[in-house]
């Protein structure tokens, strides 16, 4: 199904399709050890993990290009209330940072404009940042129609969940995937496609947004995310997994 076509994707498709991208790029079956010394204890040290983790125009192929701004301020991040509205708010007590980096790939070709989110959020615990990833189950079942921004809407969203070792997911500790319709009158008319998957490995947890393309391929799309969370998968292995 192309992009340009106004039904929703199936959320039954994404855990193979994730992982088989996720598998070529990390090239790893092997559950994740963290290595507790590694683990941020401030701010600073979070920031730099942060930082060196999250997925730019690089990481996701040919022509992308930073949008503006081209990051988040990293002592905020997006809560959803219970209004199902986006909104900016201050950290919380248990993370550290969160992260965000805005990539596009501009219209060419036919084809219209791609916008990508990278996130990483670190967490002070393990558990703290296993239940970011039950909260945000929930909130695709509390709110499948969602408002990011003024112009900017989710809607019909459908969510999965994987721990290691299900659905395909075979390189973090829980792996989610969201798909839905995304409606911005500034990248296309009608219905585009919205995908977002997340990672968490230990108490990081690493997300993407691949918004419109109208035009594109899907599955192109679905590449281009999941390129983006396992290039970040990769390097929270290195920088936080235990040293073989």
């Amino acid at each position: 199904m192309s992009a340009s076509q106004d039904a929703s994707p199936s959320v039954s498709t994404a855990p193979s399709a994730s992982a088989q991208a996720q598998g070529d790029t990390t090239g790893t079956t092997a559950p994740f050890h963290l290595d507790p010394a590694k683990v941020p204890k401030t701010t600073a040290a979070a920031l730099a993990l942060a930082r060196s983790v999250a997925a730019g125009p690089d990481s996701f192929g040919p022509g992308f290009v930073a949008r503006t701004p081209a990051e988040s301020d990293p002592a905020s991040w997006p809560v959803l209330g219970r209004d199902c509205v986006w909104q900016q708010r201050a950290l919380p007590g248990d993370v550290l940072v969160s992260l965000t980096r805005y990539s596009r790939l501009p219209a060419a070709g036919g084809a219209g404009e791609v916008h990508t989110a990278a996130t990483v959020t670190v967490h002070r615990t393990v558990a703290q940042a296993d239940w970011e990833i039950a909260d945000t189950l929930e909130q695709a079942l509390r709110c499948p129609y969602q408002q990011l921004r003024d112009t900017e809407r989710i809607a019909g969203l459908n969510s999965v969940g994987s721990g290691f070792g299900t659905n395909g997911n075979t390189s973090a500790d829980d792996y989610l995937m969201e798909m839905g319709s995304y409606l911005n009158p500034t990248l296309g008319k009608g219905k585009l496609p919205y995908f977002w998957a997340q990672a968490r490995l230990g108490p990081v947890t690493v997300a993407v947004a691949v918004e419109g393309g109208q035009g594109i391929d899907q599955q192109q799309l679905m590449t281009t995310l999941s390129q983006g969370v396992a290039s970040m998968e990769t390097k929270v292995r290195v920088a936080l997994g235990v040293s073989s």
